[in-house]
């Protein structure tokens, strides 16, 4: 230890000034405070999101239950993680009596981007989700669509142009065109198909799925048509990359 000591040369080590180190400690405490602030909001989004994502996959999942379970499992995986989240920062926390300068009023609205993207993201998949379900309600009622129907499929149709498909293909599968596709032939029932989707229609395992199962075929004359776009069925077939491609190259 001595002769590391003694190697040391400490005129080597330059000398701050009084005024320099107080620049650097200031400097150290801004960027801590964006920083808290920062993950203050994305931590927040990221609770938001997930409670979110915990009720969309009560809903996906879980095609007999009502409406209100979704909710209530996004709602109670909102309040547990909050409780999460508040109990691990709480020793971290300081007061909140301090009023925000300019210079972090403006970091913390450039680094808000990074939180208002997601859940902007997270709202475009709910779109487009609602969109996929009035696309085949749409494509069922024929050249009289409902109004509201055909506005949300036209919206999906605008976000599926302007951004890359491969952006929802992991976060939200219900939508891939091949499984809408798919759902549009089962929501079909006993109305004759257009000529053009025979050819898939006659598919052994398609045509199994549309015409054998009674369950599906209840939710068609019901039209249950967000049930049948969700039912755990349909995974079978989205798992045979011939069937998938067939399906997704017909233009219903």
């Amino acid at each position: 230890m001595k002769e590391i000591l003694a190697a040391l040369d400490l005129d080597a080590i330059p000398q701050l000034s009084l005024g320099t180190a107080g620049l650097l400690i200031f400097a150290a405490c801004a960027v801590l405070a964006v920083l808290r602030g920062f993950l203050r909001m994305l931590t927040g989004s990221l609770v938001l999101c997930a409670s979110g994502y915990a009720g969309y996959l009560v809903w996906r999942h879980a095609p007999g239950l009502p409406m209100v379970v979704p909710v209530v499992a996004g709602l109670v995986a909102f309040l547990a993680l909050r409780w999460v989240l508040r109990s691990a920062t709480r020793p971290f926390s300081g007061g909140d009596g301090e009023r925000p300068s300019m210079m972090r009023r403006g970091w913390t609205l450039l680094f808000s981007l990074v939180p208002t993207s997601l859940l902007w993201f997270t709202g475009v998949t709910l779109v487009r989700n609602a969109g996929s379900v009035a696309e085949i309600r749409s494509f069922v009622d024929g050249k009289d669509p409902e109004a509201r129907s055909a506005f949300l499929a036209e919206l999906k149709g605008a976000i599926d142009r302007s951004l890359p498909v491969d952006w929802f293909k992991t976060i939200d599968p219900l939508a891939d065109e091949a499984r809408v596709t798919l759902a549009k032939l089962i929501a079909l029932g006993d109305s004759d198909a257009p000529p053009k989707a025979i050819p898939v229609m006659e598919e052994p395992e398609i045509r199994k799925l549309i015409e054998g199962d009674a369950k599906l075929r209840e939710l068609a004359r019901t039209k249950r048509y967000a049930d049948i776009l969700r039912d755990p069925r349909l995974d079978h077939v989205m798992a045979d990359p011939d069937l998938r491609r067939m399906l997704a190259d017909l233009d219903l």
